[in-house]
């Protein structure tokens, strides 16, 4: 399997543009919304997918009970980008349309959170097959971005990229290495919160130059990734895991054997560990209980 920018947009990530729906929440709201999102973080560290499902369905619908419009919109970009990861194109495209529905009813266009929606929207629809149809929504977040955010935003890094993703996909390859390469820049000046993220993207351009037939430029690439995950300011933790399990195929697919074993023996490792400490935390729970 080769590894698609989406697939590395989870809790942690210093790229996950969800964050920013939260600012739509004042008050009481806000602290409800952030353990509902603390919790989803916590199982989905523990590489709980099925728990983790059926804690953002529980949500939402306490949130539309609620009328809680802004608790929606923040559940459902996390269930973009869950369901998309979990390859369920029915979920994630409905997610897709609540969500957007509600960024037309509040008139959120021009915010960060409408932004951010919009990103995460056109990423679930480029990841189920609709790279064309993404490419409007792409050009509404940065617009979006643009009038609220400094240039050199975090936020602007996972746009760069899932738009060079999209272009990649209907075969613009110049264009992607463009998008790669703006993303790239912005990320560079955030080290070393961004190490990880920079090795992934190294990661995919060399997906890009394969198809593209540049295949000189593959292993330059790979050796630049590796270096990020060998890093020792890159914390092993379940965000690590999660890239590592991702990323793992794609280096086996280029013949990087020893890495793909590497990456995913580190992801079963991390997972394991937080699973143990989870069960020994609920363990002495209820003995105090």
């Amino acid at each position: 399997m080769i590894l698609e920018r989406e697939d590395w947009e989870e809790a942690g990530c210093c790229f996950r543009p969800d964050t920013a729906v939260s600012e739509i929440h004042p008050g009481e709201g806000h602290y409800r919304i952030m353990e509902a999102i603390d919790e989803y973080d916590r199982l989905i560290a523990m590489d709980a997918a099925g728990e983790a499902a059926a804690h953002l369905e529980r949500c939402l619908a306490q949130f539309e009970e609620q009328g809680d419009w802004g608790a929606q919109i923040t559940i459902l970009n996390e269930m973009m980008g869950f369901y998309r990861n979990q390859g369920n194109r029915e979920l994630g495209l409905a997610a897709v349309e609540k969500g957007l529905a509600l960024v037309r009813e509040h008139r959120l266009a021009d915010t960060v959170s409408g932004g951010t929606t919009y990103l995460n929207a056109a990423t679930t629809m480029k990841a189920f097959g609709r790279a064309r149809e993404s490419l409007p929504y792409y050009e509404q977040a940065m617009y979006a971005y643009e009038n609220s955010l400094d240039p050199a935003d975090y936020r602007f890094g996972g746009l760069f990229n899932n738009m060079a993703l999209a272009y990649e996909d209907l075969e613009e390859y110049k264009k992607a290495q463009a998008y790669y390469g703006k993303a790239m820049d912005i990320m560079e000046q955030l080290r070393p919160g961004s190490i990880l993220e920079i090795g992934v993207t190294w990661v995919n351009l060399a997906v890009l130059y394969e198809k593209w037939g540049h295949e000189e430029e593959i292993d330059g690439c790979l050796q630049k990734a590796m270096e990020c995950f060998h890093s020792d300011e890159v914390i092993r933790d379940g965000y690590y895991a999660f890239n590592c399990r991702k990323c793992a195929d794609t280096f086996g697919h280029f013949g990087y054997f020893r890495m793909k074993r590497e990456l995913s023996e580190a992801a079963e490792t991390i997972y394991g560990e937080i699973r143990r400490q989870q069960e020994k935390l609920e363990e002495e729970m209820e003995a105090l209980s």
